[in-house]
C-alpha cells in the first residue's frame, strides 16, 4: 500500500515537532478516525480501538522531538497502532492454540436475497471478517489487510506458524462460505486470483 507524502502533511508535522498545538490538532482530526478503524478491524472492539488510538497520538506528541517518519505521516500512525494492538492483543494473554468454534451460518448478518452490486462486495467481506471468531479474525486481519508474514505475526504473538496457517485455514474456509452465496463464480475466480480467499 503506497501512500502520498503531501507537503501539507509534511508541514504539520513539521510543526507538531516544534510543538505546534494546533497542527497537532489538524493531525489528529485528520487521522484519529483511521487508527480506532484499522485497530478495530483487529480487534473488534470499538471501545478499546478508540483508546489505543488516542494512545498513539499521546505517545506522538510526547516524543515529537525524536520521531523521525521516514515513509510518511499516515504509514507510520498505522504501523503504530498495528503495533500498539499486537501488544494489547499480547497483554490479553489469548490462547491462539485452543480451538473455537466457528459459526454456523457465517453469512447470516447479510440477507440472501439480497441483490449485489460491485461496491457491495467489500460490505459483504468486512461483516464476513466480523462474524469470525476472535482469533481467527485477528490473524487473519494481520495478515491479509495490514500485510504482516506469517513469520512477522508468530514473533509478535509468541505462537508458532502452523498456528497461524491452522487459523487462515479456518478463516478463508469460513469466509469463502459466507461470500459465495452473495457472488457471482467469477467474482470469487477473481478474489480467488488475488490470493484474498488462498
Amino acid at each position: 500500500m503506497v501512500y502520498e507524502y503531501s507537503m501539507e502533511e509534511q508541514d504539520l508535522f513539521l510543526k507538531v515537532k516544534t510543538g505546534d498545538k494546533t497542527a497537532y490538532r489538524a493531525l489528529f482530526d485528520r487521522y484519529y478516525k483511521y487508527l480506532v478503524v484499522t485497530a478495530n478491524n483487529i480487534l473488534g472492539d470499538s471501545e478499546t480501538a478508540r483508546d489505543l488510538a488516542q494512545d498513539v497520538f499521546f505517545e506522538l506528541w510526547r516524543r515529537r522531538e525524536e520521531i523521525e517518519v521516514q515513509t510518511n505521516l499516515k504509514a507510520y500512525l498505522r504501523r503504530s497502532v498495528v503495533n500498539r494492538t499486537l501488544n494489547f492483543i499480547k497483554s490479553r494473554r489469548l490462547d491462539f492454540t485452543e480451538p473455537e468454534r466457528l459459526p454456523e451460518r457465517p453469512s447470516n448478518a447479510i440477507d440472501a436475497q439480497t441483490q449485489l452490486e460491485v461496491s457491495d462486495l467489500e460490505q459483504v467481506i468486512q461483516s464476513a471478517i466480523a462474524a469470525l471468531p476472535e482469533r481467527c479474525r485477528v490473524i487473519f486481519t494481520l495478515c491479509r489487510l495490514e500485510n504482516l508474514s506469517h513469520k512477522e505475526i508468530a514473533e509478535q504473538l509468541n505462537i508458532s506458524t502452523k498456528t497461524i496457517e491452522n487459523h487462515m485455514t479456518r478463516a478463508l474456509a469460513t469466509l469463502r462460505e459466507a461470500v459465495g452465496p452473495y457472488v457471482t463464480p467469477a467474482v470469487l475466480a477473481w478474489l480467488t486470483g488475488r490470493n484474498f480467499f488462498e
